[in-house]
């Protein structure tokens, strides 16, 4: 591990490679292989020509810093790096182009540009790039090289592709946001050239390896050695932000700062600060397709484009038109069903992002995060196991004769709570042990005893805390849901929705969802009723139910 010093998000190259290393995670598969790709091409002067695509945030300029400090390092005899700017604002022409790969080789171009008429510089500079390199290959690193092309006129565009055609040892890895029309479009002279490498998502334990990872780097002791505090916290945010390295490391950096149980107040801020970058990606867009995003980033559930004409009020052919480019852009995913597709947001926190602009889109974020907290959340401290089962709070004993389990006494110790205002824990206590008996009665099969019970149960919880209640509510479903028995499940959310108020239907979404999956054994409710961000809340509660992945989301 290296020593502790500073991880800069928008500057990788600024970091010694074995910092890069230590944070690399999930990429290293990807690493070796393009390393060895290189190694090849060296050999057999075959030139390979990579185009890293993923969303700003996925690593792209990290793993490229990495693999140019570990071709320079190991393969400096076979291979010449050449590292141009992250940002290169001064590529107009092919000239250009072959002029900084001259000076990143660290060769004299002055007589070069000095030459006059373009053409006579273009080929100048290539031919002094071949002899500079000799017997060696050159990997010209190029991030962002779609706004490389679009400062570029079609023909130089052009004139530079035909130089990569005539020569042998000129190699590109080259990286973009998405797909852009410069390699997408038949009639571009890139189009079908680069072999694409998407980068994917880290999973939940990558993501929080990463995170310990930049507190190492960092120095901050306190986050490692409180991250079991955080870890409800990160598993809970993991759901609406995704995988993305970059908001997953701004994500600790803002924890850190907040501390553990702050969940929401993290996303806020995390979300707010993506605006700026949110707003330039509607800017760019043409109005079509800027008003077709936009009715996909507000809707509840995802889109057919037969839903998408009718909002947008557009023809139905210009909306399929303009999904396929939008998909090809990288902003939707689209999700074939049979007869049916639908469409959503490839960016999960753009959509939360989009919602939170809105009235109802923001209760629904504020209901999701609601619920997360309380799923993922730690044990209060007032609860107690129940006959064995592991109840979500921990803490002060009932009386023994609550303890022993007779409904009667139950009911009684209930009463008994409901009478001592000055005592929340009491009621806390009693109220849990009134869900625990409920449960035993829905799972026994006596399911009038059991919503009975939930009744009662909720005709006090309205009294406790409401961040009590729902971890209350959570910890008696997830171990309902443990026993696998999904008619006991439904009949529970079922019976909480109508005992304790509206509040609870929009709460327990994703467990009335997964019970409706299971129930239909359909999994496309997953695409036709859920968000991405839902979606693999849900799965993961329909795969504790089954025990199986069998009815589990597809992606």
């Amino acid at each position: 591990m290296p020593a502790p010093g500073r991880c800069y998000r928008y500057f990788p190259a600024a970091l010694e490679r074995e910092t890069l290393e230590h944070l690399l995670v999930g990429r290293q598969e990807l690493l070796e292989s393009l390393f060895y790709e290189a190694d090849r091409a060296s050999a057999s002067r075959t030139p390979r020509f990579f185009l890293l695509v993923g969303s700003r945030g996925a690593g792209k300029s990290h793993l490229m810093s990495l693999l140019c400090r570990r071709i320079r390092d190991e393969l400096s005899g076979l291979v010449i790096p050449v590292d141009l700017a992250e940002e290169e604002y001064s590529i107009f022409r092919a000239s250009d182009f072959f002029l900084r790969v001259l000076a990143g080789m660290g060769v004299e171009t002055s007589d070069v540009a000095a030459l006059g008429e373009d053409s006579l510089v273009r080929e100048a500079a290539v031919e002094r790039i071949a002899a500079a390199a000799g017997e060696r290959q050159v990997v010209v690193f190029v991030e962002n090289i779609h706004e490389v092309f679009d400062q570029m006129e079609r023909r130089e565009v052009r004139a530079l592709r035909s130089v990569f055609q005539r020569t042998d040892y000129l190699s590109v890895i080259a990286s973009a946001p998405s797909l852009f029309p410069g390699v997408l479009d038949h009639e571009e002279p890139f189009y079908n050239f680069f072999r694409v490498f998407h980068l994917r998502e880290l999973d939940c334990a990558e993501s929080k390896d990463l995170m310990r990872r930049v507190a190492e780097v960092d120095g901050d002791t306190a986050f490692i050695e409180n991250f079991g505090d955080y870890e409800p916290g990160i598993e809970a945010l993991r759901h609406l932000i995704g995988g993305n390295p970059g908001l997953v490391i701004r994500l600790y950096e803002i924890l850190s700062q907040c501390g553990a149980g702050r969940a929401a107040e993290a996303f806020f801020r995390l979300a707010d600060e993506q605006t700026p970058y949110y707003r330039e990606v509607f800017r760019r867009l043409p109005g079509q397709r800027r008003l077709i995003l936009d009715t996909i980033l507000t809707a509840e559930t995802p889109l057919t484009p037969k839903d998408v004409a009718e909002r947008a009020r557009l023809n139905l052919a210009t909306v399929n038109a303009q999904l396929r480019r939008l998909e090809a852009e990288g902003y939707v995913v689209s999700r074939p069903m049979k007869k049916r597709t639908t469409y959503e947001a490839r960016d999960r926190l753009f959509s939360l992002w989009r919602a939170m602009r809105r009235p109802a889109g923001r209760d629904r974020v504020f209901v999701l995060i609601g619920f997360l907290e309380a799923w993922h959340g730690h044990p209060a401290a007032v609860d107690i196991p129940y006959r064995g089962a592991s109840g979500v709070m921990e803490g002060v004993a009932l009386p023994d004769r609550i303890a022993a389990g007779r409904r009667e006494d139950v009911l009684a110790g209930l009463k008994e709570a409901g009478e001592e205002p000055d005592d929340p824990d009491r009621l806390a206590r009693s109220v849990e042990i009134t869900l625990d008996l409920a449960g035993e009665e829905l799972l026994a099969g006596n399911r009038a005893n059991g919503l009975s019970l939930i009744r009662l149960a909720y005709a006090h919880a309205g009294r406790l805390d409401p961040a009590t209640a729902r971890r209350m509510t959570a910890g008696f479903l997830k171990r309902l849901i443990g026993a696998g028995e999904v008619s006991a499940v439904g009949s529970a959310v079922r019976e909480i929705v109508l005992s304790g108020g509206a509040g609870y239907e929009g709460f327990l979404k994703p467990v009335a969802d997964a019970v409706a999956i299971v129930e239909a054994k359909d999994t496309r409710l997953y695409y036709t009723r859920l968000q991405p961000e839902e979606r693999a809340v849900v799965a993961g509660i329909v795969r504790e139910i089954t025990g199986s992945e069998e009815l589990g989301a597809g992606v």
